[in-house]
């Protein structure tokens, strides 16, 4: 009997260890996701920037020929 209580107590840990190490893994992929979506903002705003500059130039350029 001591026996099949040592094992379930194996086991017990084993499942203890392995939501340990995915509430870690969880934890980092949740800072990953947070880092890129900053940086997916930072560039939108570069894009939306760099269409900002181009337009302008665009404007410019028209005005100039005409």
């Amino acid at each position: 009997m001591d026996k099949h209580f040592i094992n379930l107590e194996k086991k017990i840990e084993r499942v203890i260890a392995q939501c340990d190490a995915l509430r870690s893994e969880n934890l980092k992929l949740r800072q990953d996701l947070i880092q890129k979506m900053d940086d997916m903002r930072h560039l939108n705003d570069k894009v939306e920037e760099a269409k900002h500059r181009l337009n302008q130039l665009m404007k410019k350029v028209s005005e100039t020929s005409e």
